[in-house]
């Protein structure tokens, strides 16, 4: 069940941020500190919204989300990761079209989706492609000499 995450679930967001397997220190750092901020400001204050999908108390997966500053409705979807344990069996989707739906209900028009063009995030990008997201722009070497930023959109 997708719902709003709650401050137990942070431990679990963070845990399956640092298994992903994709995201490098300064990565996972970063989520602990919008978590921190989600929980000590609230999304409203923070800019970070946070949902989960949860099984019991289980959580299989997160997402963050959030408007796109000095814009008309558009929203960024800052982080998606699912258990690893738990891939392939659609919770990725589910979370996505949790926020897509999230952001059309809020007068939402637009979602932007950021990502690494390094080999490894291969697959996020077929994610985005696959769920209907068009690579909007690349930036070649914008995180590091041979990792390029490729931005994807959807238009709700």
């Amino acid at each position: 069940m997708i719902v709003t995450a709650t401050n137990q679930d942070g431990g679990q967001i963070q845990d399956i941020t640092a298994r992903a397997g994709v995201f490098n220190e300064e990565e996972v750092q970063c989520v602990s500190e919008i978590w921190n901020d989600y929980e000590t400001l609230g999304a409203e204050q923070g800019g970070y919204y946070f949902i989960v999908e949860r099984e019991g108390d289980k959580v299989l997966g997160w997402a963050s989300y959030g408007t796109r500053d000095l814009t008309d409705g558009v929203y960024d979807l800052f982080w998606i990761a699912v258990d690893p344990r738990a891939r392939r069996s659609g919770i990725g989707r589910k979370l996505l079209d949790a926020v897509e739906n999230i952001v059309r209900e809020s007068g939402g028009r637009m979602l932007v989706a950021e990502t690494s063009g390094a080999p490894l995030y291969e697959s996020t990008r077929k994610f985005y492609f696959g769920t209907g997201y068009n690579l909007e722009a690349t930036i070649k070497d914008f995180y590091k000499d041979g990792d390029d930023l490729a931005i994807f959109i959807k238009r709700l």
